[in-house]
């Protein structure tokens, strides 16, 4: 069940062509290249920002009163895990289940974890010297994972 369901996430404007250069599919309707962006949907990179923040132990970052817009439709986090990850995330944030009650505040919570990850996250992809950006993405996720393997 997707709680989220009838939710957006809305992101900063100043992080809009971001999601355009390096997702797949693009709301004008045009299709970029996999090797130079690297996400096949929107929330797939807002996702990877929001696992960068809590991996490296980053402060959420709530948004301030610059101008946003309606990123991500939350219906594409019906696949089950994604949502479920999510309200695992807030109950840790919080310390409290009282929070499952409150998707609005859930979804809150994860999208100031991904704000706080989309400028290292656009770093690498951004600082790929030569390399393409899946393959430089793909590189950093591998030895992020094999870090957290062995501690």
């Amino acid at each position: 069940m997707n709680v989220f369901s009838g939710l957006h996430i809305d992101l900063p404007e100043k992080y809009k062509e971001y999601f355009h250069a390096f997702c797949l599919t693009r709301l004008d309707g045009s299709v970029n290249s996999p090797e130079n962006s690297p996400f096949p949907r929107m929330v797939d990179m807002w996702f990877t920002a929001l696992c960068i923040a809590v991996n490296k132990g980053l402060d959420p970052i709530t948004k301030g009163s610059e101008k946003d817009y309606n990123a991500i439709d939350c219906n594409v986090l019906d696949d089950g895990w994604r949502s479920n990850a999510l309200t695992l995330l807030a109950i840790t944030h919080t310390g409290s289940i009282d929070v499952l009650a409150k998707p609005h505040d859930m979804l809150r919570i994860a999208n100031s974890y991904a704000i706080a990850g989309l400028p290292f996250l656009i770093e690498i992809i951004e600082n790929r010297s030569g390399d393409s950006a899946l393959d430089h993405l793909s590189e950093y996720l591998v030895e992020l994972t094999e870090e957290n393997s062995s501690n």
